[in-house]
């Protein structure tokens, strides 16, 4: 956190533990919207998801010319918008706590009159909205826009497409979570970033060795490491189709629950 944003900390009013919330909250929301840090963010997931996105548009246009099938778009846009995102989140949020751990914010911040919940809290919830705001909503948006406007797919169910929108935005809540978790647990940045990617590459591969990984995989809400057999659930609510399975997305949301209260236990009990 920004000594910049240290300073504008007022009185603290809230009990118990949300002690400090109020202006740990403030702290973060000035890191990220009172400074360049979200529109720089905002261009780099545009340019990653809408502008692959925009390749892969072009690219099923082409094809069509020649009476070919282009890049099945849905498809391609869990790739962009939701594995791109998932290891943008590991590389955003690996030092959100173990920084703050190791050049002494945490300790001085806590110092004050504010609970170690309400500073796990406030850095889940800014990080949170600044990111699913910059790397999933707007794009998302625009996603929704552009293919009305230029693909085959035209304009999808508006309704369809927010589903699937929520599918994208609780599969990136689950790394920022999980990735959360790792940094009250670990010491270092490069493992704090280490075991969600192995985990994501377990989720990916880990089903051809044991199918029923497939059933608690929060990479089956936006991308299916077996199209020809089962669609992501993002791909289903979008078009209409049958939905595989829905114990990902249960399996996705108690892994969510979990990785924030063990993130809070762990902060509550660590010694720095």
């Amino acid at each position: 956190m920004s000594a910049n944003a240290v300073d504008r900390f007022q009185r603290v009013t809230e009990t118990g533990w949300r002690r400090g919330l109020d202006n740990l909250l403030r702290g973060e929301y000035s890191a990220w919207f009172k400074s360049s840090r979200w529109w720089k963010q905002l261009l780099v997931w545009l340019a990653i998801v809408n502008g692959m996105m925009g390749i892969m548009l072009i690219a099923t246009v082409e094809a069509a010319k020649e009476g070919n099938d282009g890049p099945p778009l849905l498809f391609m846009y869990g790739i962009f918008g939701g594995m791109f995102v998932a290891f943008g989140v590991m590389i955003i949020m690996q030092r959100v706590l173990v920084r703050e751990k190791q050049a002494g914010t945490a300790a001085w911040v806590l110092s004050k009159p504010v609970t170690r919940t309400a500073f796990v809290v406030s850095r889940l919830a800014v990080n949170s909205v600044a990111i699913l705001l910059s790397a999933v909503i707007v794009p998302g948006v625009i996603l929704y826009l552009t293919l009305g406007l230029f693909s085959d797919l035209g304009w999808l169910p508006p309704l369809g497409f927010a589903a699937g929108l929520v599918m994208v935005v609780l599969h990136t809540f689950y790394w920022i979570a999980l990735v959360l978790m790792m940094g009250t647990l670990l010491e270092s940045s490069a493992s704090v970033m280490a075991v969600p990617m192995v985990l994501y590459f377990v989720f990916w591969y880990g089903p051809s060795l044991i199918p029923a990984l497939i059933y608690i995989s929060p990479i089956l809400l936006t991308f299916s490491p077996a199209p020809d057999q089962m669609s992501a659930l993002s791909v289903a609510f979008i078009t209409g189709e049958p939905v595989f399975s829905w114990l990902p997305l249960l399996a996705t949301v108690v892994a969510c629950v979990v990785f924030v209260a063990v993130a809070i236990w762990r902060f509550n009990r660590q010694e720095f």
